[in-house]
């Protein structure tokens, strides 16, 4: 089974490069957990005492809104690191993490990350590089985020149609912010629908309002003296044309 563990934690971006003793060091100590599809790795608020090293399948991290509905952060794959923060900095876990199909990961806890930590500085510039990357995506995710609701507030919806499924592949972070902000996609989808269901009342509102000016104002020609007595004039004459 230690092989088979090495093999896993060579393939697991962080301990890229470490030495087959390292490896072995660490494969001794780490165990390896299967998960099925909406299986929860870790909570939101729960102490977080280990590390987590997606070895297949794929996860996201989600939070939630005012409104208790899910807000996709992120999602990880095979060769990621989830999890560490929690235990660098002994707070506890900054959002939730869901299986989103078969997985298996290997989790080490913290006892044993910390003495990796002590021992190979190079583990700690691999997981610093890593946090350089989760970074630079949120600053991406950030921006988009901003441009789009700029658009939305200027009643520019055309960026709708960049919209992604969520488990499509992404090459770059702008794309991958994309796919990840669906909730935000569906968030603009409905206020665009109730604009526009806004509008369509506004013009029937506004066709009812001309159609009752109209016929007020017919009604206050027709109610005239002087309407009346054109009225019994037209009378007249339609009377002494059939007379003659």
């Amino acid at each position: 089974m230690t092989e088979k563990i090495i093999a896993q934690l060579k393939k697991i971006t962080i301990f890229n490069g470490l030495s087959d003793e390292a490896v072995t060091a660490l494969a001794q100590k780490a165990q390896t957990l299967k998960f099925a599809k909406d299986d929860v790795l870790m909570r939101k608020g729960e102490l977080g005492d280990s590390l987590f090293l997606i070895h297949e399948g794929r996860v996201k991290i989600v939070t939630v809104d005012s409104k208790g509905d899910e807000l996709i952060l992120n999602e990880c794959g095979p060769g990621e690191a989830i999890g560490e923060m929690a235990l660098l900095d002994r707070g506890p876990r900054s959002a939730t993490v869901i299986a989103l199909g078969d997985a298996e990961i290997l989790e080490l806890k913290r006892d044993v990350f910390e003495e990796i930590l002590d021992r190979r500085p190079d583990v700690s510039l691999a997981i610093i590089r890593g946090y350089s990357n989760r970074l630079r995506f949120a600053t991406t995710y950030i921006e988009r985020a901003i441009d789009w609701a700029q658009k939305i507030a200027e009643g520019d919806y055309s960026f709708i149609d960049q919209s992604q499924p969520l488990l499509s592949n992404a090459t770059t972070d702008d794309s991958k912010a994309a796919q990840l902000l669906s909730a935000f996609f569906t968030m603009v989808r409905k206020v665009k629908e109730r604009e526009d269901t806004l509008k369509k009342q506004l013009e029937k509102l506004t066709f009812e309002i001309d159609q009752t000016r109209r016929k007020q104002e017919f009604e206050e020609i027709t109610g005239t003296e002087f309407y009346a007595n054109l009225k019994e004039q037209a009378k007249i004459l339609r009377l002494k044309r059939t007379q003659k």
